[in-house]
């Protein structure tokens, strides 16, 4: 698996153990003390592994959640969480990020975001979906970011809100391809190629009917969402950003579940590197690495069976269709990429459905493997 991720198997049992312990502190609670508070807990996670690019890294992480009670009745709040991860690379690479997603009480408020600062190690092939692997070449970058979001309840599942985003993208350091011998960001002057600030804003609409936010069976979710971004808001790029994202879960048996997405974005104007739409990574493509192939736009669609195999473990299949394009005619079946591929799950909280995935996805240029916290969809 040239290039994608190498993971040790000791965390593996390491965050078990912790998990198990975490857990217990919240599912044995007296029924009468759950009911009487609210739900919360601390799952903490070691972090180790491997990629060629950052020689192995190790670090932690932190996965809070809490559910508020009702004030008028005995229900409480969907999941809210809050996931703090800090790692080191012996390349000297860091990584230190804070996102969050919190329901307020009654769920009158979505309260979303990030902040994160990395020192990373990426790798560029060119933009489109023809790109050649050939055309590999290393830059390295540090990034500071902040995204602050805060959406209002305006009817049943339904939220309305804005979100903020500002990035900026730092000491650049470029490299030659070892195949052309030359920096392809550099010689075609790639926006972005020297670093920048992102940033701008924009109006989000959600519609959110999922029984369970961490690990759905039943109901559907569908984000869309337009961005500015540019001088007006302090950014050095012009461009605009739009999204549509949309879920939908089947509950075929007790907790065999059949799920559906399809995510398409779309830029126009001077869209900068770091910006422009993937079609890889952990979330949706899983056969490719995130950066393989680049472009102004993408579209695909994915589908996902998971099931439960023993105690705390399930797995998952999953199957996905799509592209990155910048002309909706760039778009043909010759370049077209399918994804294929299963995963194994842990219940690091059984009763909140938090699980850590582990998948290997498969592709036109072979297979990729992740583990992350959270389901891809």
């Amino acid at each position: 698996m040239k290039k994608t991720l190498l993971l040790i198997l000791l965390p593996l049992a390491l965050f078990f153990s912790f998990s198990q312990v975490m857990a217990q502190e919240t599912v044995d609670a007296p029924e009468e003390e759950v009911k009487s508070s609210t739900i919360k807990g601390i799952i903490p996670i070691p972090v180790l592994y491997y990629t060629p690019d950052t020689r192995l890294g190790f670090g932690a992480a932190a996965i809070g959640y809490m559910q508020l009670k009702s004030h008028h009745d005995s229900t409480y709040t969907r999941l809210s969480t809050m996931r703090l991860l800090a790692d080191y690379t012996l390349n000297k690479q860091t990584d230190q990020q804070l996102e969050w997603a919190i329901f307020t009480r009654e769920e009158k408020y979505l309260l979303r975001g990030e902040l994160r600062h990395r020192v990373y190690t990426d790798r560029f092939y060119g933009i489109g979906n023809n790109s050649l692997e050939v055309n590999d070449e290393k830059y390295e970058y540090a990034l500071v970011n902040a995204k602050l979001g805060a959406l209002k309840k305006v009817g049943t599942h339904t939220f309305a809100g804005i979100d903020i985003q500002v990035t900026n993208y730092y000491d650049l350091k470029l490299n030659n391809g070892e195949a052309s011998g030359t920096s392809i960001l550099l010689s075609e002057q790639i926006p972005g190629y020297s670093g920048g600030v992102n940033s701008g804003t924009g109006l989000v609409f959600l519609y959110d009917s999922r029984d369970n936010v961490s690990f759905a069976s039943s109901g559907m979710i569908l984000e869309t969402s337009a961005y500015r971004f540019g001088d007006m808001f302090g950014g050095d790029f012009d461009y605009s950003n739009f999204n549509i994202n949309f879920s939908k879960y089947f509950g075929l048996r007790p907790n065999h579940v059949l799920g559906t997405n399809t995510f398409i974005t779309l830029n126009t104007g001077t869209t900068p590197l770091f910006r422009l739409a993937p079609a890889g990574g952990d979330k949706i493509l899983r056969g490719y690495a995130r950066n393989r192939f680049l472009d102004k736009n993408f579209a695909g669609t994915q589908v996902e069976y998971r099931f439960p195999v023993y105690r705390r473990f399930g797995m998952t299949a999953f199957a996905g269709l799509g592209d990155v394009f910048d002309k909706a005619s760039d778009v043909d079946f010759s370049t077209l990429k399918y994804s294929i591929g299963t995963g194994l799950r842990y219940a690091l909280n059984q009763e909140q459905k938090l699980n850590i995935r582990a998948d290997i996805g498969y592709g036109r240029e072979g297979s990729n493997f992740y583990i992350v916290i959270g389901e891809a969809f």
